[in-house]
């Protein structure tokens, strides 16, 4: 009876092991059928409005790089701009942008972009993923078994998650990254994964469990706090974030974030203790000194703004990464082989001073300043009319009529530079 019983439950166990495995197997499936469909519409409607560009009978053709500030937001506004200007051309702007890309990855696409659409000129706007020491690319295991598992969307979730919380830990002073000049050069050993959409309720979910494996972590409350800010559900973000304070009161990071929340919701006095409470105890901490610079520039306070400019002019924070540097000339010099012009733009509220530094020794480069047409119109009808959150500090990603003022702006330097008009 009692060996009845035994393999009675040695058979209900290994039924429920085999419905374990199953249900996880489910999930995996319908978890990569749903990124595979969200990637795929995000993208079509980028490359939907790539094609319908490149279908006119242009005689200009703009490529315009950069990160989640460029994708799917000015250049539409850009090459109607242009057209609108009537001077004789017919332009066509094809939007590569990416969001969460580094310029490194940028810069191995490059060369296919070129081929593709062969255009006249590139205009850059980037880099402002790579402050700090950025986990750097790694070459690919090119086996078989390899390129079968990089070949699902859920790998990619997995990889790109693991990336970023390396990366915010780095941020935050929790993990140290040894940073490798890298060679970028085309090769396509080092193809980066393609841009897949991520499900932010996904990833909160997996942040809510690595807190109850490690409740003491305060760096797992500032990414859970992000996430739910990216949401726009900013009271949990507060909670998270006082969480992390709480549990370490020099988390500079933390202070910072929650700066930016009591700034979006006009609790300037609160915000302006924060970013203070940051650089107290991070001097380097670039973002801070920016939100605040920006903040007092916002509520009337010139003197503090240009105290706190002063600072920022006077200080290695005005320097780009070595990396973001690194890729910018060789971007140049592979335009330069083909004789294609290229447009640097400055990230709008920011100075161009820094930007040019890079190319100090080069010539034939357009710059496009942001800074003044940005500052005087958010001095005019404030900052939520031209940027939908701060995460730049100083800046974030616009608004329609941000991104209108932006491409106006970058056109505006075009057609004076380059067709003197």
């Amino acid at each position: 009876m009692k060996e009845n019983r035994f393999l009675q439950s040695e058979v209900f166990f290994k039924q429920k092991i085999a419905l374990i495995l199953f249900g996880l197997f489910l999930f995996f499936v319908l978890l990569e059928i749903s990124l595979r469909f969200g990637g795929f519409i995000l993208l079509s409607v980028q490359e939907y409005r790539n094609s319908q560009s490149i279908k006119q009978k242009v005689a200009y053709r703009i490529l315009c790089l950069g990160e989640s500030t460029t994708q799917g937001k000015y250049p539409q506004f850009l090459e109607e701009i242009l057209n609108q200007r009537n001077i004789g051309l017919n332009f066509s702007v094809i939007d590569k942008g990416r969001s969460g890309t580094v310029t490194s990855a940028i810069l191995i696409q490059v060369e296919s972009y070129l081929a593709e659409y062969h255009p006249n000129m590139v205009v850059a706007m980037m880099g402002i993923n790579d402050e700090g020491e950025h986990i750097p690319l790694k070459a690919i295991d090119i086996s078989k078994g390899g390129s079968f598992l990089r070949s699902f969307r859920t790998y990619k979730l997995i990889r790109l998650l693991w990336l970023h919380i390396l990366t915010k830990a780095k941020e935050v002073g929790f993990y140290k990254i040894n940073v490798e000049k890298r060679s970028f050069s085309g090769s396509t050993r080092n193809q980066p994964e393609e841009n897949v959409s991520i499900k932010p309720a996904l990833i909160i979910d997996a942040y809510n469990k690595a807190i109850k494996l490690n409740p003491t972590d305060d760096k797992i409350y500032v990414e859970l706090g992000w996430l739910y800010r990216q949401r726009g559900e900013f009271p949990r973000a507060e909670d998270a974030y006082r969480q992390a304070i709480k549990l370490n009161p020099n988390n500079d990071s933390a202070y910072f974030n929650l700066g930016c929340i009591y700034r979006e919701e006009d609790k300037f006095s609160q915000a302006e203790a924060l970013f203070k409470k940051a650089i107290e105890i991070n001097p380097k901490n670039d973002n801070a000194y920016r939100a605040i610079l920006v903040l007092f520039e916002e509520t009337g306070k010139p003197e503090l703004a240009k105290e706190y400019a002063e600072r920022i002019n006077n200080s290695e924070l005005r320097f780009y990464n070595f990396i973001t540097v690194d890729n910018y000339h060789k971007l140049k010099e592979i335009l330069d082989k083909k004789d294609i012009k290229l447009v640097c733009v400055q990230y709008p509220m920011r100075n161009v001073g820094s930007l040019k530094k890079i190319f100090r020794n080069d010539e034939g480069v357009i710059f496009v300043d942001n800074e003044a047409i940005f500052k005087k119109a958010v001095k005019e009808t404030g900052y939520k009319d031209y940027f939908q959150d701060v995460f730049g500090g100083d800046f974030g990603h616009c608004t329609q009529k941000g991104n209108w003022l932006l491409a106006q702006n970058i056109a505006n330097v075009i057609l004076k530079e380059v067709f003197n008009k």
